[in-house]
């Protein structure tokens, strides 16, 4: 599984950059910083099924601050530093999520057999394999995006 994630990072990054050398100096600069802001943000190692109504984690992964922090499959999250994770508190939960940095701690409710808890992470950087993911979906929101003009 490990050598699969590496071989997939690797062709991303071979992707981006035959694209960043095709699309010169300026495409390359945007990729440069679209990778860095991505860095920046804070990983906690969960993944989360987003058409569920309210996001609930599908995996955590080894490792990681969730892990620690005591993340499990199947907790529903409800609220991200006190912010309902609602669709009607879209403007909040995003800058909530903005200011989820490297090396902050961050707060869940969540709600696990029907009782709610509080789990508290620090986020940890982002492994490349991820950043790599990260990049490819970003790209393609990107696409999505230039499509829809």
């Amino acid at each position: 599984m490990r050598k699969t994630i590496s071989l997939l990072a690797l062709a991303l990054t071979f992707v981006f950059t035959a694209a960043a050398l095709a699309g010169g100096e300026q495409c390359a600069q945007e990729h440069a910083a679209r990778k860095a802001k991505l860095a920046a943000h804070g990983w906690l190692g969960i993944e989360t099924d987003k058409a569920a109504a309210s996001p609930t984690v599908v995996e955590v992964a080894a490792g990681s601050p969730a892990e620690r922090a005591g993340f499990q499959k199947g907790d529903v999250l409800l609220a991200l530093n006190g912010v309902p994770l609602r669709a009607d508190y879209h403007a909040k939960v995003k800058a909530a999520k903005e200011d989820c940095k490297v090396g902050k701690t961050v707060t869940y409710t969540i709600q696990r057999n029907g009782a709610q808890q509080t789990l508290t992470a620090t986020l940890a950087a982002v492994p490349e394999t991820v950043l790599a993911k990260w990049m490819a979906e970003d790209e393609k929101a990107g696409q999505v995006a230039k499509n829809d003009r």
